[in-house]
């Protein structure tokens, strides 16, 4: 958004209109430098490519410095403005280059990462930078840095609330604190931004929000042409009122640079959804309206170059409401499980009841558009017993799910679950998982703790889960712990 909150200059005519390429390759996976991984299907966008593939090739950087051919599956896989190709197991970061069949090279760079397979079984929670209050309801995300001198990863987490009086009531937050990755998976102290009177001097958020979702846009990822911008989408405000507005600010790898402005609002107040960016889109699903209950909803709006949001289109809703659940996108199939499908208190809360979900839905995605291609279906069960606000952590070959409410939940029973990830098809949720859990370190029964995980500069996964509230305590914890 560091052009959207900015007027755009007007250039001025200089003689003639623009010469206009007869093609060009302009983004892949739906960004203007995209961090890619080895193994997987990306889309290369642009025109000109020729109707059918012909004599086209697709090539990647070699390890050495000489180019590697990339699979192009099939026919339909090949068209005048798109084109889906395997990156190649040993390509490297560098100009990835499409010749047409008449002969043009159009070419862009692109950040490839090599596909690091993550064990659920070797899963080890160990403390990290504690945060700074203890609040609940927390938007947290992370944006992924490439560059010529390295990988990176910096945290965002904005908002929250305090609990008054156990969990019936909440006291929501306008804080916003950055960390940054560090070797190993570890974080720096957690740095709350700059608050002020001053509109243009204030780096938290403009109104208070908890249990909003959050999402990161920045030129690996999205059409952004430069910078990265942090979405704070939904949430309930310090009234107890659920919001359909949106929240944006310019951030660097290093804090929050610009004044929280609004975007375009959600069509519907929302709190509890999910909120996913994939291929130069932001997705939210499900949550829970301004009376509790949960909805069915699903909207998807694209990054503009200038950090905008171009709208929230209204895609297939779910086979059923759903809210403080979890979701994830993997590749071209979007899957949502667990949550609440009956009005529940903001956060959802800490009693037995209402019942929990145990099933999940599942639709198909358009790499290339971005839009949804189907309707959705059922999937009973995908988690083994019905489970509740829980973190949901993507590490590449596997989803996590963290804590949560669930049957087994005073006993820490099924702490940490995994799930296989392959193509675009998640396995069940399984487990427990792991050789070190955050409860038998001291760390507390997490319910409702947010979470987030980004890759290293060799591909390796990082993640972690913030805050929550304590079952067994009924009180918020200010722990975070990652692996």
């Amino acid at each position: 958004m560091a052009v959207a909150l900015a007027a755009a200059a007007c250039g001025r005519d200089v003689g003639g209109p623009p010469v206009i390429p007869t093609a060009a390759l302009a983004h892949v996976d739906g960004a203007t430098a995209a961090v890619i991984t080895q193994g997987r299907t990306v889309v290369l966008e642009g025109y000109g490519f020729g109707v059918t593939q012909g004599g086209g090739t697709v090539t990647f950087t070699g390890p050495g410095g000489g180019t590697i051919p990339a699979v192009v599956p099939d026919s339909a896989s090949w068209s005048d403005f798109a084109i889906e190709v395997v990156v190649p197991a040993g390509a490297a970061t560098g100009p990835v280059t499409v010749t047409t069949a008449n002969g043009e090279r159009l070419t862009t760079t692109v950040h490839v990462l090599p596909a690091v397979p993550f064990d659920p079984a070797a899963l080890a929670w160990q403390p990290r930078a504690g945060f700074p209050r203890a609040p609940v309801g927390v938007a947290l995300a992370v944006a992924e840095y490439a560059t010529s001198g390295g990988f990176a990863a910096t945290l965002y987490a904005a908002g929250g609330a305090e609990p008054l009086g156990g969990d019936s009531a909440f006291v929501p937050e306008t804080s916003v604190h950055v960390a940054h990755a560090t070797a190993g998976g570890e974080i720096t102290a957690w740095e709350r931004q700059p608050e002020h009177a001053t509109t243009s001097a204030n780096r938290s958020l403009p109104a208070p929000r908890a249990f909003a979702a959050a999402a990161v846009a920045t030129p690996h990822n999205s059409r952004l042409t430069a910078g990265a911008v942090l979405y704070v989408i939904g949430g309930i405000d310090a009234d107890g009122r659920v919001q359909r507005g949106v929240f944006g600010a310019n951030l660097s790898a290093d804090s929050v640079v610009s004044a929280f402005v609004s975007l375009e609002p959600l069509p519907v107040p929302i709190a509890g959804a999910v909120a996913i960016v994939r291929r130069g889109s932001v997705y939210v699903v499900g949550g829970a309206d301004s009376a509790g209950r949960p909805v069915s909803t699903v909207y998807v709006a694209r990054v503009t170059p200038g950090g905008l949001l171009d709208g929230w289109y209204v895609q297939p809703a779910t086979t059923g409401p759903r809210a403080y659940g979890g979701g994830t996108l993997i590749d071209r199939r979007a899957a949502v499980f667990g949550g609440f499908a009956e009005p529940v208190p903001p956060g959802g809360g800490l009693d037995a009841t209402p019942p929990r979900l145990g099933s999940g839905d599942t639709s198909l995605v358009s790499r290339r558009s971005g839009f949804f291609a189907g309707p959705w279906g059922g999937v009973d069960p995908i988690l083994p017993e019905p489970r509740s606000q829980f973190a949901t952590l993507d590490v590449g070959t596997a989803l996590l799910v963290v804590g949560g409410m669930y049957a087994g939940a005073a006993t820490d029973a099924a702490e940490t679950l995994a799930a296989p990830t392959a193509g675009d098809s998640l396995g069940a949720f399984a487990g427990p998982v792991g050789t070190a859990t955050i409860a038998g370190q001291g760390g507390g029964t997490l319910v409702g703790p947010a979470g987030a995980t980004w890759r290293d500069g060799g591909g390796a996964w990082h993640g972690l889960v913030l805050g929550g509230m304590d079952l067994a305590t009924r009180l918020r914890r200010t722990g975070v712990w990652g692996f």
